[in-house]
């Protein structure tokens, strides 16, 4: 018993030295070549990226002075969570190995044919560096990429890279859909810097409302008239639940631009009557609204009472006032299409 616990004691002793042997000639052999250091360790000097895909797909993200969110493109705001996941890759991101030798040459040729590209800018007109990258690992711990740094030149070898503790990789943080890099907010007012909300009901317009806010406890309400004109009075509000409803409105999001309809399928639903319409002035009288549209399923579904319906029971189609069409799903939007009986009697 004792000499089979002092030989698993050498054995793993052994292992032990051969790992660290091995460990710190890869690293040792990685820390001579310049084009492995793909990290820039503070992304706060960041201030533009560029990213390419195989087939003509671009996406330009440009940080703004004294904003949390990025442009993108020239025209619309940036997902904040996707500009933060690529910015984290750009800190974090370390080579966890090289690409065999039999496999580099079809590496190379697939990454020429079917990679993308970042460009990492910090300030100047030529990027610090740049990403070329190709296929995630078998193993789906790491992606294949290979990296440029204009001064050096391009490496002639492409690396595994990961991020260390992540478990996952990084082919997906870098995806070139405009629809999926847009910013989701809809109504988003941390402060309540608003002057009125007003809901319609088009369906059902005897539950249609317009509250007002006039800052701290100066709230009110009205009933609409089917016209359009919100004038109606009340002797009973609940106070309360209207200081809770108007929070909602500090952060209103849809799920996504991106709805994967064809234009004739989109134009067919506009034309349609919405069933709700939201409408926000804000602060400095500017009027922000959206229009709400129920979805089909792809096939009938249970709803809450277990009846099949056609309606999907998760989404609506929500069209921006520029006519922008976009997936919102029920579980925002549910709260904010409360009916008139909800606040005032």
């Amino acid at each position: 018993m004792k000499k089979n616990l002092l030989l698993l004691g050498i054995l793993l002793a052994l292992g032990i030295i051969i790992y660290f042997i091995l460990n710190r000639s890869h690293t040792s052999t990685l820390a001579n070549e310049p084009l492995t250091e793909f990290a820039i360790e503070d992304t706060a000097t960041v201030t533009k990226l560029f990213i390419a895909d195989h087939v003509g797909n671009t996406i330009k993200l440009e940080r703004q002075p004294n904003s949390k969110l990025w442009k993108l493109n020239d025209k619309y705001l940036a997902r904040e969570d996707a500009v933060n996941l690529i910015l984290d890759m750009i800190k974090r991101i370390s080579v966890r190995g090289s690409v065999p030798e039999s496999g580099r040459d079809n590496m190379m040729k697939m990454m020429a044919s079917s990679g993308k590209k970042l460009e990492i800018y910090t300030g100047e007109d030529t990027p610090a560096k740049i990403y070329y990258i190709g296929t995630n690992t078998p193993d789906h711990m790491g992606t294949i990429m290979l990296l440029e740094i204009p001064e050096l030149g391009r490496s002639k070898d492409p690396y595994i890279c990961h991020i260390e503790g992540f478990t996952g990789f990084l082919n997906p943080r870098i995806f070139t859909s405009e629809m999926e890099w847009r910013y989701t907010g809809i109504f988003e007012y941390p402060e309540l810097q608003f002057k009125s909300v007003k809901v319609e009901h088009l369906a059902m317009p005897d539950q249609s409302f317009e509250m007002s806010y006039g800052g701290n406890n100066i709230i009110g309400i009205k009933g609409c008239r089917p016209n359009g004109q919100c004038d109606l009075a009340f002797t009973q509000i609940d106070s309360i639940g209207i200081k809770d409803y108007l929070l909602l409105y500090k952060k209103v999001h849809v799920e996504s631009y991106n709805t994967y309809l064809k234009p004739a399928a989109a134009d067919s639903i506009k034309r349609q009557v919405p069933v709700h319409r939201i409408t926000v002035v804000d602060n400095n009288n500017q009027s922000h609204s959206v229009s709400i549209y129920p979805k089909r399923a792809k096939a009938p579904v249970p709803d809450a009472n277990g009846v099949l319906t056609e309606w999907d029971p998760e989404y609506f189609w929500i069209v921006t006032e520029k006519g922008e069409m976009a997936m919102g799903q029920k579980y925002t939007f549910d709260p904010l299409l409360m009916p008139l009986s909800k606040f005032a009697r």
